[in-house]
């Protein structure tokens, strides 16, 4: 995973102005399944979408005896203060909110709120405000897992070998690279909004232009739109993918500003323009 980190980081910093590509022309493969409610196969196939204790998303791994084990779960990744200009994160709050995209100033936007009859809040988790990725491994941990599990070598759909979440190498070629990379070019020339976010998605990553807006898209897989969607709903959300719907993002008017403590308003819509 550690490499994963550093390989990430590297393609981001490479990713140039070139990566759109406007009014493209998608393959759409059709997808199928052996699965149903009472089996699964191969051994060893991941299927996300079973519900965590706290109401994050998991996945289960198909056994040998054809069924699915228990929801795996993983819990998120919990530190201590802020550092190095990364925003402190606990609960959930409404305090100190950009709007659409941004994160508040000065690099650092404590979040957070106390519980019952005053008592503190979690313990908080440092986000770099910079680094989308960062977010998306403390704050969506089990789907990041879920999407990390997914790669060239376990396709979620072994007849459909190209439709995976994230490549071993950090190549550019898993889905959730394309569209992570779809935004951060899109951040070079201001705060992206929930339609170019869904545009991204809707697209894989090829187009920007809105007017790309299935969500999610019939290709995408189960793994890639639970991460998306983990990035940016709101963190009670009980219907993932409510973030892209037309309450949210309206035909004729201004897309909703990102809710407060997703990783989306944090660290992976706000703008980055050059230095």
């Amino acid at each position: 995973m550690n490499s994963k980190r550093s390989m990430w980081k590297v393609l981001f910093g490479v990713v140039g102005m070139g990566l759109l590509v406007t009014n493209c022309t998608l393959k759409t493969d059709d997808k199928t399944t052996d699965d149903d409610d009472s089996g699964c196969s191969p051994v060893g196939k991941k299927k996300t979408g079973c519900e965590c204790p706290d109401k994050s998303i998991g996945y289960q791994t198909c056994l040998d005896d054809g069924t699915y084990d228990a929801c795996s779960c993983t819990p998120a990744n919990v530190g201590g203060g802020s550092s190095g200009g990364a925003s402190s994160v606990a609960g959930s709050s409404n305090s100190n909110a950009g709007t659409a995209g941004e994160t508040t100033s000065g690099g650092a936007s404590p979040v957070g709120d106390a519980g019952a009859g005053g008592e503190s809040g979690a313990a908080p988790i440092a986000i770099d405000p910079d680094d989308c990725y960062d977010c998306l491994t403390k704050l969506c941990t089990p789907e990041w897992d879920a999407c990390a599990a997914e790669d060239e070598n376990n396709p979620e759909v072994p007849s459909i070998p190209n439709q995976y979440c994230l490549s071993s190498s950090i190549d550019g070629s898993g889905q959730i690279e394309a569209v992570l990379l779809c935004i951060e070019a899109e951040r070079a020339k201001g705060p992206v909004k929930r339609d170019v976010v869904r545009a991204c998605g809707a697209s894989l990553g090829q187009s920007a232009n809105p007017s790309f807006f299935l969500w999610p898209p019939t290709e995408m897989t189960a793994a890639t739109a639970g991460l998306v969607n983990c990035m940016a709903d709101a963190p009670d959300e009980d219907e993932p993918g409510t973030w892209a719907d037309s309450t949210n993002i309206p035909p004729n008017g201004t897309p909703k500003p990102w809710q407060d403590n997703t990783c989306a308003k944090l660290s992976c819509t706000s703008a980055q323009l050059p230095k």
